[in-house]
């Protein structure tokens, strides 16, 4: 309980320090900022330590943190002093949102800790990786933090988000094993604030009460967090024994064959982690043989499942983007010449926001660029049609004279000059910023690709629907209620050119391509609901920003077209990575679908507030269809939370064991040796110190390392090469590390482990099953024994 305390004491004072910078940096949202104040704190600490680690100015430690919080409080606590009279009155007219915020994020940690704490064992899937980032970025001072599964290399991955969440772990005090799962607990409630934060915001910017603008934010909250798609409805249908077996074959979900021949005596399905299928829905069968194998996760899984991933990891600072972007968006100011005090400092902070957010995750840095662009061109349009109407009614020899002036530019230039300032100069800073990083990193895109097999329909609905359901409607309608106006030929052309561009990549790809290809017109027809959802979206922000002037709901409609060109690109193009056939778009669904569905989600209580807004006017029909609407949404609605909290239970083993936060539990009770012998390195080796150890992937390999933040020679090999586009060295690496343990030749293992430079063996169980007990016995000859108990034993080289 103690550790609970000093975490969210860390997280909450960063958060408080923050809030000042947050209050001017978003002035249009209604808590300004008060819901992403833990999140923006939680990067400027974050990016300030790495700095000065990098540069080599003052070591990542604990004592360089908490001088650098400290700063940020001061300088908060000295703009919130100097305009003390409009801070009073923000917090008289607005608490009441500020304890909902503050309710809602205690409320999600703790649910989501509370989760953490009956499944805490750092174990299964990719989380002994999430594990290993995270003691790296821990155990790091100066520089680059040091790749624990390949010494001497620096880690080659997009590692902010491990690097923010370790800051944490050093300011607040807790132990890595146990903050791994708290960070977990605390990343779904930065995010529940966000989208909160948020929502309320563009809601409230629309007039609303504050009541209504807390509801709808609160309603994206739960959405965001707790939302899922329809697949844990058949899993539903499935245990219960209830449909037809032709239905589920037609279906074709991997492993969800038919009804069960006996119905379950749970509310939850029996069958073991049965909820990971709703993350492998999409794929096409030939023969037998899946010629589309993708994933689809969206953030509820994430939770659930407890990896600590990069695109996890970057929700909060995602929506943070987002909100920076909407106060962009609102000022109406593209122009980098006539921005002046905050205005000039937000687009500093979209560049330190989005540099965040790419190293963090990569795949985000073209989605929230999409995003900044977005919004400075629909920002612009109405200055841009103000400039051509004005053109146009000039007289021949104005127009003449002016034939070389602004207002002889085409409204296309004129809005694509005034939609690149902003954006490029928040993307260049991202990347000044961040340049250390940069220069080392070493990527494996070599390119788009045409994406061959389109998905089903029926994929298409159990992924989307619940979502869907609430905003498609809500873009239909409101494009519907548009004026068409003496600028339709803009707004149309436009709107198209948003909708078509994938589509018009991926017909000159395919069309180069010397294959038999679907044609372009099936493949459009094919994908036309979503074209036609994306020009309508693009189409009604253009039109509400410069006709109605609610900036709140083309904002909104922005990000709706953006979204859902998330969801169309992956039918179209996929990003040519190291994954092959039958998986080449696995990555672009994955990541493109789960940043489509956080911006879905933020924007849910906008659509709900908007729909409830107009029912309320309906009469007759109308009001008849909106209900039927709000009905089918909300069954939706309540099928995808079913598939929460059935996963959760199912995942957490229904709740039955001994609750705890420590992530290495699990070796405690198999091997209590194992687990003091991994603290032991963690607590004692030295800055530099290398440790040997059995090479494998999966599961228990790499333990000391993973657990320390010490690096080994290598491990995780298939992962290694992922990351780092490339295997040169690693057979070498292996052959020693093997050479090293079985060989009984003394001055040869002397020499290899000199080599690499190793002052650690590590010889526990996985060793003793994979090299020869002579080749083991060896090492008491020449090195020390620093650890032994049980069946473990670390060996370090003597002075």
């Amino acid at each position: 309980m103690l550790d609970v305390f000093l975490w969210l004491a860390a997280v909450e004072f960063v958060g408080l320090a923050a809030f000042p910078l947050a209050y001017f940096l978003l002035p249009k949202l209604a808590d300004r900022g008060y819901g992403l104040g833990k999140a923006l704190g939680i990067l400027v600490v974050g990016y300030a330590a790495w700095i000065l680690s990098v540069s080599r100015v003052a070591p990542s430690v604990r004592l360089t943190l908490l001088a650098v919080a400290l700063a940020l409080a001061v300088g908060g606590a000295a703009l919130a002093y100097r305009h003390r009279a409009e801070f009073a009155d923000f917090f008289s007219r607005n608490w009441r949102l500020v304890v909902v915020s503050e309710a809602v994020f205690i409320a999600f940690f703790m649910a989501w800790t509370l989760l953490r704490s009956y499944d805490p064992a750092i174990d299964h899937t990719e989380q002994p990786m999430d594990f290993m980032f995270l003691n790296a970025a821990i155990r790091s001072e100066f520089g680059q933090p040091m790749d624990a599964w390949m010494a001497g290399e620096t880690v080659s991955y997009y590692y902010f988000g491990y690097w923010m969440m370790g800051a944490l772990s050093e300011l607040s005090g807790v132990a890595s094993n146990v903050s791994y799962n708290l960070a977990m607990g605390l990343i779904p409630a930065l995010a529940a604030c966000g989208a909160l934060s948020l929502a309320s915001g563009l809601v409230r910017s629309d007039g609303a009460l504050p009541r209504v603008a807390i509801g709808a934010g609160v309603f994206s909250a739960v959405f965001l967090v707790f939302s899922a798609n329809l697949e844990g409805a058949l899993e539903f249908l499935s245990a219960n024994a209830i449909g037809p077996r032709w239905l589920y074959e037609w279906i074709a979900i991997d492993g969800l064959d038919g009804p069960a021949e006996t119905p379950t005596q749970s509310w939850t399905p029996e069958e073991y982690w049965w909820w990971f299928r709703a993350t492998r829905v999409i794929n096409t069968f030939q023969d037998g043989a899946g010629i589309d194998y993708t994933i689809q996760e969206f953030p509820a899984f994430s939770f659930i499942l407890g990896d600590m991933h990069p695109h996890v990891m970057a929700i909060p600072f995602v929506l943070l983007f987002a909100a920076l972007a909407f106060a962009f968006f609102a000022a109406g100011e593209t122009s980098l010449r006539r921005m002046r005090g905050w205005d000039a400092a937000r687009v500093g902070a979209m560049g330190l926001t989005l540099g965040g957010v790419a190293f963090s995750n990569m795949w985000d840095l073209p989605t929230c660029a999409a995003l900044l662009v977005g919004a400075a061109a629909v920002s612009a349009y109405p200055r841009v049609r103000a400039a051509a109407d004005a053109a146009s009614a000039a007289d021949a020899a104005s127009a003449a004279d002016a034939g070389s002036g602004e207002n002889s530019r085409s409204p296309v230039s004129r809005m694509a000059r005034a939609a690149a300032q902003a954006p490029l100069v928040a993307v260049a800073l991202a990347f000044l910023l961040y340049l250390p990083y940069y220069i080392g990193f070493a990527g494996s895109v070599e390119g788009v690709g045409a994406a061959v097999v389109p998905t089903r329909w029926a994929h298409l609905f159990i992924v989307w629907a619940v979502p869907l359901a609430i905003v498609a409607p809500w873009v239909v309608i409101s494009f519907w209620r548009t004026v068409v106006g003496p600028d339709w030929r803009w707004l149309t052309a436009l709107s198209l050119a948003a909708a078509l561009l994938p589509f018009a990549v991926w017909a000159a790809l395919r069309l180069q391509s010397a294959e038999p290809v679907e044609s372009p017109a099936t493949r459009l027809v094919r994908i036309l609901p979503l074209v036609v959802l994306v020009g309508a979206a693009a189409w009604t922000a253009l039109w509400e920003k410069s006709r109605s002037g609610r900036t709140a709901r083309a904002f909104a409609m922005s990000l709706a077209a953006l979204s859902l060109s998330l969801i169309a690109i992956p039918e179209l193009l996929y990003v040519d990575d190291f994954f092959g056939p039958p998986s080449e778009r696995m990555n672009t669904v994955f990541k493109l679908y789960y940043q489509a569905w956080l911006l879905l989600s933020a924007i849910s209580g906008y659509c709900v507030y908007e729909a409830l807004e107009w029912r309320i006017g309906w009469r007759g029909r109308r009001r008849a269809l909106a209900t039927a609407w709000a009905a089918a949404a909300a069954a939706l609605l309540i099928l995808g939370f079913y598939y929460t909290a059935a996963a959760a239970a199912s995942k957490a083993d229904g709740f039955a064991s001994e609750p705890t936060l420590d992530g290495m539990d699990f070796v405690r009770q198999r091997s209590p040796a194992e687990y003091d012998a991994v603290q032991y390195l963690k607590d004692n080796a030295e800055e530099g110190s290398v440790v040997l150890e059995a090479v494998g992937e999966w599961f228990d390999y790499g333990m000391a390392s993973r657990g320390s933040g010490v690096p080994n020679v290598i491990n995780w090999p298939g992962h290694e090469l992922q990351w780092r586009g490339g295997g040169e060295g690693f057979g070498e690496r292996q052959d020693d590390v093997a050479a090293i343990y079985s060989t009984e030749d003394i001055e040869e293992a002397k020499n290899l482990l000199e080599k690499r430079s190793v002052n650690y063996v590590y010889a526990g169980p996985r060793e003793a099953a994979a090299y020869p007990a002579a080749g083991l016995a060896k090492f008491a000859e020449f090195m020390d024994v620093a650890f032994q108990r049980g069946e473990v034993t670390i060996y370090k080289a003597r002075e």
